[in-house]
């Protein structure tokens, strides 16, 4: 676990400030906005979509929520019009306090087998959007590449990345072999000294166990830097992953399961989209008549996140992390945490 710092440490001039309020939750502060970990982005990709990107978006301007992810390569994608009406709607996003995070397209390009995506088109993205938030471009994992040429390209397209980002700040993403992580995220820090880093789940292990002994590994190496440096998870929306990953360090996730399918809200399990008729569920969102299955059932799941985290947060300010897990875990997945914490109690 990391040892919790009092004082507010000011990045990238007077634009972020991230605060380590508690040993498991950070303050956050861009441009005025401001959100408090463990933090979930709804993230928003054309690959599984049923409606227009803005319907989603207004979704989530009328419950309220605090943030959104889109990708580069769909605003890319839009024909003008289009592309004018989602780039006007981020824009009264932002002025309503929402936090937009730009997703850097590699990964629609990679599911759309599209090879002519490139560094120059996301900068003409990112000249007509302003986010808070921008992933760097990736460089994937080569096996047969070593690991100082790897972090030399990896630290090459970051700088390039913020190179062309007019407002907000650059996430630095890194890709690696599993058991390579902490060493190659050490380096990386040690280097140019990042915000805020991220890593996909899916390269952090095949099982949840292994991916949460990833994290803290990472975790651990973090801290030695006494730095306070959030961990976001790429492709992470179960609530128990969220739970369980925060508790090994990570910090802020992002995912498009609020929209392909429906939250449990008594178990955090995940459903099937077309189940939530199963749950009998009596949410602020679910009470509503008139509304759509389909609208009433992702604004469901945006409630829940909602009040999940924020209870995962007061468990954490108040100490009280026993009680939360309580509800969620078995106490046999509860014991197993418990030693890739390095925790007896």
């Amino acid at each position: 676990m990391r040892k919790k710092k009092e004082n507010k440490q000011i990045i990238n001039g007077d634009n972020l400030y991230i605060n380590e309020e508690s040993t498991r939750s950070f303050s956050i502060e861009i441009s005025g906005k401001t959100f408090k970990t463990p933090f979930f982005i709804p993230a928003i990709s054309s690959i599984k979509t049923d409606w227009d990107i803005i319907k989603y978006i207004n979704l989530l301007k009328k419950i309220g929520y605090p943030g959104v992810l889109v990708s580069a390569y769909d605003i890319y994608k839009l024909e003008n019009k289009e592309k004018n009406g989602l780039i006007e709607s981020l824009s009264d996003c932002s002025n309503k306090g929402i936090l937009i995070f730009l997703d850097n397209g590699n990964y629609e390009a990679y599911w759309y087998r599209d090879k002519t995506w490139t560094l120059s088109k996301l900068k003409s993205i990112l000249d007509v959007i302003y986010p808070d938030f921008c992933f760097s471009f990736d460089v994937f994992w080569d096996k047969n590449e070593n690991i100082k040429k790897h972090i030399d390209e990896t630290i090459k397209l970051i700088a390039k990345t913020a190179s062309i980002q007019k407002t907000g700040t650059t996430i630095v993403l890194i890709h690696s072999k599993q058991e390579l992580f902490p060493k190659i995220i050490r380096r990386i820090v040690d280097y140019i000294n990042p915000e805020i880093i991220a890593i996909p789940e899916r390269e952090l292990g095949s099982s949840i166990f292994e991916r949460s002994q990833t994290i803290k590994r990472i975790r651990d190496e973090l801290d030695k830097t006494k730095k306070p440096i959030p961990l976001h998870i790429l492709g992470t929306g179960d609530p128990i992953s969220i739970l369980i990953y925060t508790l090994c360090g990570a910090d802020m996730y992002d995912a498009v399961v609020w929209y392909t399918n429906c939250i449990d809200p008594e178990t955090g399990h995940l459903y099937h989209f077309s189940q939530r008729d199963l749950i009998n569920c009596q949410c602020q969102a679910c009470k509503i008549s008139g509304l759509s299955y389909e609208y009433q059932t992702i604004a469901h799941n945006l409630v829940f996140y909602l009040d999940f985290l924020e209870k995962i947060r007061d468990s954490i300010k108040k100490e009280k992390i026993e009680d939360i897990l309580n509800v969620y875990l078995n106490k046999d997945t509860l014991s197993k945490l418990k030693r890739i914490m390095g925790s007896n109690d």
